[in-house]
């Protein structure tokens, strides 16, 4: 039975991609695995799965852990919120977990309570005290200790079912082991404390954000208005003082280790020596064109190991490995793609590059020191593939072990004898396989096939509209890929141009893409979506166009994908919106300001209007400060340009959450004081309680619904 998909129905349970499988953890020894799959009542709460095997093709699966119903029904600290929002993480249930260091049992939280699963035990033990909300479990690798954090400070487990305090630097505006707000929002380091490789010691990072002058945010959720004390780093103004300290478990002595001489840099990572005898940590300067990588003994002693530089900007990665034979595995652009290195030891200059010209390298997932090998996520050609790769050290030719076509993301078993793959492809949803060393196909996990009629997407099939993948040329020469995806017919149909637009994100791909683009179909729309230059994934040559001024070269490039379809028979020109949120945001009120003519209609969802307004590391790093490039500043606002938008009188939606504590609301307030000053009419949709990802599922009902309500009156408008 072909059925309409509707906005409901799409933000409704089961999800109608599948079942969503994700945070695979193989075992440290033996053949098992464990990963967090969504319920099968409720999409929106993860579930504990256990798969064990002998050969691969004997796989079998269970449940682990429910969660449902089990644990305290009080909601989640604030702390513990902001956390969740800077991970993007917005299910319930079992949200993390990892093994235990002999591989018989597994520890997670839920609400805040920690636990442990044995592998044949009937129910999981509660780990942590009550009155105690653990954020950030990690068990030692060499025993059952585990740590966590508790109101700000570092607390330690044993096996006989007693914690004790290890740090008391908790206070107002400073905490333990938990990362600052720019660590976890813009340096995606979501971690502050790490087991040495021996289990001896502890390093940990204390956060001091009282440089930061407290300011209020007023959120307003459905109760009323809250003025929530938010200490937020602006650009131009103070970062929190990073603090690092080593503790030995022993007899509880604490280090402070000098890790900077200079209080504006960065602590990007901390990774401990394999001989746990030091710590290799990443330090940016405030500019961010310099990256360097130091090895900082226990005794205080800091070597640099290597060092990478930019005129623009440094991007920090994960693709550190130190080496237990004294060399390391590192991943650098250097003015291209990002490639691998490997060196046979660290300090000395000399390394060999691992992976071939015109290849992408995306993220490491392991490297095999006995088998000479490392295995990637990246792409030997198209940039809008992604592969499972096993790079040899020694140099010799990189080897796909996954389609070329398709996106696929891996997991890997120590030792590199399994792996998990979740291959996606435009007309297939994610799919997880259980697959051996070579990428050889072993098990299905849980199978996500749409021919299956049971799926839950099966009754919207007859009417799913295929996106179609290609490129144009840019300005400059190099290539911007394109989705579009259209309702069937001659045309001409209504445009959406669908943008993000900014740095660090890629959304062009061979995925499966956003089923809301299914819904724009249905209406008669067609959506049309290009990353422009600034986005990420295809090296520096793409993304430094950017540097110094937001909303220029990406502006140009969108208006570049409209021209090149412009005289489709399937365009209509007269009917074109644009559409984003975040960045997207942003750029949809800059398309808006600079051509009104072009555009009926902008939806512009949490933006930023002021980068004044924003953070420190993220803005700096392509804008510098606003002392040093006022013109940059100036040009890359939206408020400066509102003679564009008063050229559009009642073309714009603008949508906040009353809640955001990334992209605050007051970025919105101004815009909104400006125009009604102006006296150029918009519409404005704000979610009282809502934070940046404006998440759930009635709230993302309402919001679509409000868009859909809008498009349909503008684009069915008579044209000016």
């Amino acid at each position: 039975m072909t059925e309409r998909l509707t906005l409901a129905r799409l933000f409704a349970s089961p999800p109608l991609a599948g079942p969503t499988l994700s945070h695979f953890r193989f075992a440290p020894r033996g053949q098992a695995l464990a990963w967090l799959q969504s319920a099968a009542d409720d999409g929106n709460r993860l579930e504990l799965w256990l798969g064990t095997w002998t050969r691969g093709e004997d796989f079998s699966a269970r449940r682990l852990f429910s969660g449902a119903g089990e644990g305290p029904e009080a909601p989640s600290s604030e702390a513990e919120k902001a956390r969740r929002e800077r991970l993007r993480l917005f299910f319930s249930g079992v949200t993390e977990f990892h093994w235990r260091a002999d591989g018989q049992a597994l520890r997670f939280t839920l609400n805040g309570v920690a636990y442990e699963q044995v592998l044949e035990g009937a129910s999981a033990e509660r780990l942590s005290p009550e009155g105690h909300q653990v954020h950030q479990l990690t068990s030692a690798p060499d025993d059952h200790r585990f740590a966590y954090v508790h109101e700000g400070d570092l607390w330690l487990g044993t096996p006989g079912g007693t914690v004790a305090r290890l740090t008391e630097e908790a206070a107002d505006g400073i905490v333990v082991g938990l990362p600052d707000f720019i660590a976890a929002e813009e340096m995606h380091r979501q971690d502050a404390f790490w087991f040495s490789p021996d289990g001896a010691h502890l390093a940990f990072i204390k956060a001091d954000e009282t440089p930061i002058p407290e300011t209020l945010r007023f959120d307003a959720t459905e109760a009323g208005i809250e003025a929530v004390a938010q200490r937020y780093p602006f650009t131009g103004g103070p970062n929190a003082k990073l603090s690092l300290g080593v503790l030995s478990l022993e007899d509880r002595s604490l280090r402070w280790l000098p890790w900077s001489d200079d209080p504006e840099a960065y602590l990007a990572r901390v990774t401990w020596a394999p001989s746990s005898d030091a710590l290799f940590i990443q330090r940016q300067p405030r500019d961010q064109k310099t990256l360097s990588l130091l090895r900082l003994g226990l005794d205080g002693t800091l070597e640099l190991a290597l060092e990478e530089r930019s005129e623009s900007w440094v991007n920090l990665h994960d693709d550190f490995r130190p080496l237990a034979s004294s060399g390391a595995l590192w991943s650098a652009e250097r003015g291209g793609p990002r490639q691998l290195y490997y060196r046979r030891h660290l300090g000395e200059a000399e390394e060999r590059r691992l992976t071939p010209e015109g290849s992408i390298v995306h993220r490491v997932l392991t490297v095999d020191e006995d088998a000479g090998a490392v295995l990637f996520e990246g792409t030997l050609g198209d940039p809008t593939a992604r592969q499972v790769l096993r790079a040899p050290l020694d140099g010799s030719p990189v080897e796909a072990l996954t389609a070329e076509r398709g996106w696929h993301q891996g997991a890997v078993a120590r030792g590199g004898a399994w792996m998990v793959v979740v291959e996606e492809h435009p007309d297939q949803p994610p799919e997880a396989t259980l697959r051996d060393g070579a990428g050889s196909p072993r098990a299905t996990l849980m199978a996500n096939r749409l021919s299956d009629a049971s799926h839950a997407y099966a009754p919207y099939l007859a009417t799913r509209a295929t996106p179609e993948l290609g490129q144009l040329q840019g300005e400059d020469g190099q290539p911007l890929h394109y989705r579009l995806t259209k309702p069937e017919g001659d045309g001409p149909f209504p445009v959406i141009l669908a943008v993000y637009g900014g740095p660090g994100a890629q959304r062009v791909t061979q995925g499966w893409p956003p089923l809301i683009h299914q819904v724009f179909v249905q209406h008669g729309w067609a959506v049309l979506e290009l990353d422009n230059r600034g986005s990420a994934g295809r090296g520096e040559a793409f993304e430094r166009p950017i540097y110094r001024t937001f909303g220029a070269v990406e502006v140009r490039d969108q208006f570049r994908a409209l021209d090149a379809f412009a005289e489709a028979p399937w365009f209509d020109r007269s009917k074109v919106a644009v559409f984003g949120h975040s960045y997207g945001g942003f750029m949809a009120l800059r398309c808006l300001a600079e051509a009104p003519e072009r555009f009926r209609a902008a939806v512009s969802v949490a933006p930023v209007t002021d980068w004044h307004l924003y953070d420190t590391h993220y803005t700096e790093r392509y804008l510098g400060t606003p002392g040093e490039n006022p013109k940059g500043y100036a040009r890359s606002g939206v408020l400066p340009y509102l003679e564009g938008l008063g050229k559009a009188p009642g073309a714009l939606l603008l949508v906040h959450g009353m809640a955001d504590d990334n992209v605050l609301f007051t970025h919105s307030t101004r815009l909104m004081a400006a125009l009604q000053k102006a006296a150029i009419p918009f519409e404005m949709m704000a979610y009282p309680g809502a934070k940046h990802a404006i998440a759930g599922a009635e709230v993302s009902t309402h919001r679509y619904e409000q868009l859909c309500a809008f498009l349909t009156r503008r684009f069915t408008e008579p044209t000016p």
